[in-house]
């Protein structure tokens, strides 16, 4: 949906409600004399043009809002390299005010001690309560506050209504029925599905939806559902019915080939939307299907404020972000689920394929649940590539993960 009809459509829900906090500030000609404000500063990897728009007119209502502070953000990625920028300006002690994080690197900022703590602030901010509860975990430890969600995710199953209808086949809900559709979809030049098994974050984000929903919970990786998540798909490579080139797709890698019609079905999520809208495919939106349970992880972004920064300011503008059509108009801007459940609900208003990504929130677990879970997702990451390349078979690949556990457990590192 194009930003004009999404502003015509937010319009008739502001017309509901007054926007506190959100009015311009006043003139500062009656003052005689301009305040100077303190500088403040955000960086990010935002890189879309939709997700740099959102930024924008987010960073110009903050500074017309109030009088204290000029908020400015900056561009620090792409998300791969992000995080490797951010720690050379520790080490040179050039940070800025502010940070935009994925949620499963919060913990490892926590415990290096880079973020302040903001418990007291974050309980003045209302109706905190709204926010999910899975999202609120990443930005707390200790029973302590060191940042806000600023968005969230996670994957579900999108399908070509057209080549569906056409091979009458229903869209799936269970394993079995998913891999009795991707065979029946899959013809010369076509799988039937796709998914991201990319070295990294994203390949292990994705398999971890299979490994949660077969019933293994994140610190029972490599028991019975791990096990039985690599076999399920191994055998999609192996039939033909899934592309092994998957272990070179990224998540937009896989939505291209989507888009070209060189699949049928893929498990992706909502950053995907808007260039599946762009190119004009008719698409669905369904649960992502279930092994033994509906569960899934948790993907998405918080705002965090480095240690020693201007915190008074940066709070200022966690307070101002809070603000239920404040937030509601950045996510509807950068295609993204809001983090507060009621902001969320809005949302469908604009944009209903949202329904599912809301709906599976309540099943989401955090990444920041797993105290190993830097290591534990490289071995998910490398052992899928390996089980769909043949290189491995699950069975060797849950051993290494219990072996890398147990080594955890006992201090001996991965």
């Amino acid at each position: 949906m194009k930003v004009c009809v999404r502003r015509i459509l937010l319009g008739v829900l502001l017309s509901a409600l007054a926007l506190p906090g959100c009015r311009p500030a006043e003139d500062e000609e009656m003052s005689g004399k301009a305040k100077e404000r303190e500088e403040i500063v955000l960086w990010t990897y935002y890189e879309t043009k939709m997700q740099k728009a959102s930024m924008d007119e987010l960073v110009a209502g903050f500074n017309e809002a109030q009088e204290d502070y000029h908020l400015t953000w900056e561009y620090h990625g792409p998300v791969t390299e992000f995080n490797k920028r951010l720690a050379i300006a520790i080490t040179q002690n050039q940070l800025p005010d502010m940070v935009i994080l994925d949620n499963p690197d919060m913990l490892s900022y926590i415990e290096m001690d880079k973020l302040e703590d903001i418990t007291e602030e974050v309980k003045e901010i209302e109706d905190l309560d709204q926010y999910f509860a899975s999202a609120m975990r990443p930005v707390t430890s200790g029973g302590r506050y060191y940042g806000l969600p600023f968005c969230c995710n996670n994957v579900v199953l999108i399908y070509n209504r057209d080549i569906l209808k056409e091979e009458g086949v229903h869209v799936p809900k269970t394993w079995e029925e998913l891999q009795g559709a991707a065979r029946e979809l899959s013809v010369p030049g076509r799988y039937g599905f796709a998914m991201s098994a990319i070295d990294g974050e994203q390949g292990a984000f994705q398999f971890g939806a299979f490994m949660l929903s077969a019933g293994d919970g994140l610190n029972e990786a490599g028991g019975e559902g791990t096990l039985g998540a690599f076999r399920f798909i191994r055998d999609m490579a192996e039939h033909g019915w899934m592309s092994r080139d998957c272990v070179n797709w990224s998540q937009n890698d896989v939505a291209r080939t989507f888009i070209n019609g060189e699949c049928a079905m893929m498990e992706n999520g909502p950053w995907v939307f808007p260039a599946l809208e762009e190119s004009g495919i008719n698409y669905g939106v369904a649960a992502f299907p279930a092994g033994e349970q509906n569960m899934g992880l948790l993907g998405g972004e918080d705002i965090a404020v480095l240690k020693g920064k201007n915190v008074q300011g940066s709070v200022a503008f966690l307070k101002y972000y809070s603000q239920i059509f404040v937030m509601l108009n950045v996510n509807l801007m950068a295609n993204s689920l809001p983090p507060r459940k009621d902001v969320a609900e809005l949302s469908l208003k604009v944009n209903p394929r949202y329904r599912e990504v809301l709906t599976q929130m309540e099943n989401c677990i955090s990444r920041t649940d797993c105290e190993y879970w830097t290591e534990l997702s490289a071995k998910l990451a490398d052992g899928q590539y390996r089980v769909i390349t043949g290189e491995s078979t699950p069975e060797e690949v849950c051993q290494e993960i219990r072996e890398m556990k147990k080594n955890m457990a006992e201090g001996g590192g991965s």
